[in-house]
């Protein structure tokens, strides 16, 4: 029974039907707003990358228990 639900699910998306409620109207600078959202990430994933890598050589184990 579940299947024919998400099958009937499905082709209603395929067809479009009933698209009042999901469609979602664009908003005014969209794209504006997107390209700052990313620079803003950019930031954050640089800022940490910079942190982390900030202590890179720093012995992170004793090596007398590593074993090769």
């Amino acid at each position: 029974m579940e299947h024919i639900k998400n099958f009937l699910e499905g082709v209603k998306q395929v067809l479009v039907l009933d698209t009042g409620s999901q469609y979602i109207l664009p908003t005014r600078n969209g794209f504006s707003k997107d390209a700052s959202s990313l620079r803003n990430d950019a930031e954050n994933i640089a800022s940490d990358l910079s942190k982390v890598t900030k202590n890179y050589g720093e012995q992170a184990y004793n090596s007398a228990s590593k074993k090769y």
